[in-house]
């Protein structure tokens, strides 16, 4: 499923607390003396409420009409929760780049290179070079061919890699958020699906996993 940002007053969307796509009820906070600049929205799933503050607001006739609010707990962005198999030093990149997503995108751009730079090394590559260790990786079908012209369309890679320099605050946005994206598909590729293949192979009784581990081994010694 596409991930779907928070937004304000929005009816449904990726709860920023469990990660689940779900329906968001919204109520204005209130105070002794009335309504506050604070919004929860109680996510259907989990029932647990992100915590919203007005940013932008009107007074009319029948009185304030709020028409924007920003997401300020939980502390983590816009951006989809972590998969679970992300190497943690990764994942810090990650959270603290989500974190700063909407004021910064120039930061949270350059922070998931530096993850990207990291996840690739965790896949076996240098973990110096995007450009070489993407393309690596999908020559060694770890990752699909198609992940080459993702990283080259978002310009991490490849001929159309810019440098901060280079690029307007617009490039930035639209580079950070599919970064988001990328990483989690690829650490799912790389990482989660292999390890959930292990798992089920290992389930496989012994005699006849033996048996495809011989052939393996001699269709390997007669190609070489």
């Amino acid at each position: 499923m596409k991930f779907t940002a928070p937004e304000f007053r929005l009816e449904a969307f990726h709860c920023p607390l469990c990660g689940t796509y779900a329906h968001m009820k919204w109520s204005m906070l209130r105070a002794n003396d009335g309504f506050t600049m604070y919004y929860e929205a109680q996510c259907s799933c989990c029932e647990n409420p992100s915590l919203w503050r007005v940013t932008d607001y009107a007074h009319g006739q029948f009185g304030r009409s709020d028409k924007s609010a920003e997401l300020i707990y939980p502390d983590s962005g816009v951006a989809a929760l972590p998969v679970q198999d992300m190497p943690e030093d990764v994942k810090k990149d990650y959270v603290e780049a989500a974190r700063i997503f909407s004021r910064s995108p120039r930061g949270a751009a350059a922070l998931l290179r530096l993850g990207l730079q990291k996840l690739c090394k965790h896949l076996g590559q240098e973990g110096e070079n995007i450009n070489s260790d993407i393309r690596a990786l999908a020559t060694k079908n770890i990752l699909p061919p198609l992940v080459v012209k993702v990283a080259d369309t978002v310009r991490i890679t490849g001929n159309n890699a810019v440098h901060p320099g280079e690029m307007s605050d617009e490039d930035f946005d639209y580079v950070a958020s599919k970064m988001f994206e990328l990483l989690n598909f690829i650490v799912k590729k790389g990482i989660s699906e292999p390890k959930e293949l292990e798992a089920l192979y290992e389930m496989t009784p012994e005699n006849p996993r033996k048996s495809a581990e011989a052939k393996d081994a001699k269709a390997k010694s007669a190609s070489t």
